[in-house]
């Protein structure tokens, strides 16, 4: 896990937000191959209007218009196909949007629940403004955290909190700051369960359509004491490491608009500053 400019009281708290919370809203997808199953992209889990889905990217969530297979992970040795209503952007038109929902089947939530947390809509913030600070966390599960022991494939997940990026990667690379974020991973981090500094992780094939969390550190006046909350951003989609090192994600209000014209949704929004 890599970040900068927190303090170690408060990276305790953000890993245990990260056990207890954020990896638990967050699904490893997997599909067939010739040696079992293999790691194919992330997503969020997600109950809006009573009705539960798995947020993606869609260059993930596209394999399910074809002949293959996504399966979810629900015990140890038992794993359970994904199915229901797809929605995606189409990548040709979208302009840098590559957002996907599943609309999963009644039969799936049951198992789902067990190991999942299904994140409700008070957990989203549109976040039109990014503060300069290390308060993004990308959780999600690279393809390369992989081994198998016994016969048996074992993954795991990776965070990283950091910043975001100038406004100039959005000019290079050429995305639109209305509906992407683009995060900074240039440079070297502290991994904070050695506490060593070292250069980041640059393999992330396997996050695409992970979540970008908005980290909300509060500390209480009186006692010292810290309060850890937080709220779904962004899905993420790419990286880039042509002359800058950078992550990137679209903005969550892209899905919520989505619903609204697709689902029918109607949300009650509070204008938040930031």
């Amino acid at each position: 896990m890599e970040k900068t400019g927190f303090t170690n009281g408060i990276d305790v708290g953000i890993k245990k937000l990260v056990d207890e919370k954020l990896v638990r809203h967050t699904c490893q997808f997997m599909k067939k191959g010739g040696n079992g199953m293999e790691p194919f992209g992330s997503g969020v889990f997600v109950l809006i209007h009573g009705e539960h889905f798995i947020l993606t990217a869609s260059h993930v969530a596209e394999v399910l218009e074809g002949d293959e297979e996504l399966y979810v992970q629900v015990d140890h040795n038992r794993y359970i196909k994904i199915f229901g209503d797809i929605n995606m952007t189409d990548m040709e038109k979208s302009k840098g949007v590559d957002l996907a929902y599943i609309k999963l089947a009644e039969e799936l939530i049951s198992p789902l629940q067990k190991p999942y947390i299904f994140l409700t809509i008070d957990k989203f913030r549109k976040h039109h403004n990014l503060l300069d600070a290390s308060n993004y966390c990308v959780l999600g599960f690279p393809e390369n955290n992989v081994k198998r022991e016994n016969g048996q494939l074992k993954t795991g997940a990776a965070y990283y909190v950091t910043t975001p990026a100038k406004d100039n990667r959005y000019e290079y690379y050429n995305f639109s700051k209305e509906d992407c974020f683009i995060l900074d991973m240039e440079g070297k981090g502290t991994n904070l369960f050695t506490g060593e500094r070292s250069k980041v992780n640059t393999h992330f094939h396997g996050i695409s359509g992970c979540g970008l969390w908005y980290l909300i550190v509060e500390q209480d006046p009186d006692t010292k004491e810290y309060f850890f909350d937080y709220r779904l951003i962004g899905i993420m989609t790419e990286y880039r490491r042509g002359k800058y090192f950078c992550l990137i994600g679209n903005r969550i209000y892209l899905i919520i608009e989505a619903w609204k014209v697709i689902e029918g949704y109607k949300f009650r929004e509070i204008p938040i500053t930031i």
